[in-house]
């Protein structure tokens, strides 16, 4: 057997072992209070979809935060508008996922659920303390299986709604890591 029939065969052989990266990896990020020009970033807590649905279909590259779509003193006195929003790519290279694993299509059609309902919530709908962005990606949680708190002390604390929430669920992130894609438990280091 020549050496490029052996390559072959091994590379063959290794595709058929290990998995062609089928099924949709989320992650969960909380974005660092930095500003754009005059402007403050939102959303502060989101989730991005990458990866394929493990039953065949279009690949996925997408992301979810929860925010008012102007920004303004009104958010602290009561209801505002709010929207699904999507970040581009600079947004998220400067922030590092708390946590990834990848979804059954099930869990992946009960995040989508969870965002097209959070998008089709009657205005107004964005509340700073009980319908922002932290209890946006805390449904979007429960609904991939994770458990989720049910005080509210970090409400408006991405960061530390996902350091406990990584907590509350490290068995199962465990459990999970060899469906993970390159995913991390660590620490966010920021």
């Amino acid at each position: 057997m020549s050496f490029r029939h052996l390559v072959g065969a091994a590379l063959g052989l290794a595709l058929w072992i290990v998995p062609a990266g089928a099924a949709v990896t989320i992650s969960f990020y909380a974005h660092h209070l930095g500003s754009k020009g005059m402007w403050v970033e939102f959303p502060h807590a989101y989730v991005t979809l990458t990866g394929a649905p493990d039953a065949g279909g279009p690949s996925v590259k997408a992301n979810y935060g929860f925010t008012p779509p102007k920004i303004g003193p009104s958010i602290l006195f009561g209801r505002v508008d709010g929207e699904v929003d999507s970040v581009d790519d600079a947004y998220i290279a400067k922030d590092i996922p708390y946590f990834s694993f990848a979804l059954s299509d099930s869990q992946y059609a009960a995040v989508l659920a969870t965002v097209t309902r959070w998008r089709d919530d009657a205005q107004p709908s964005y509340e700073l303390d009980t319908h922002n962005c932290v209890i946006f990606v805390k449904e979007i949680a429960a609904a991939a299986g994770l458990r989720t708190g049910t005080d509210d002390p970090f409400v408006r604390d991405p960061a530390h709604f996902l350091t406990d929430l990584r907590e509350r669920n490290a068995a199962f992130l465990t459990r999970t890591d060899t469906r993970l894609a390159g995913a991390s438990l660590s620490a966010n280091r920021r």
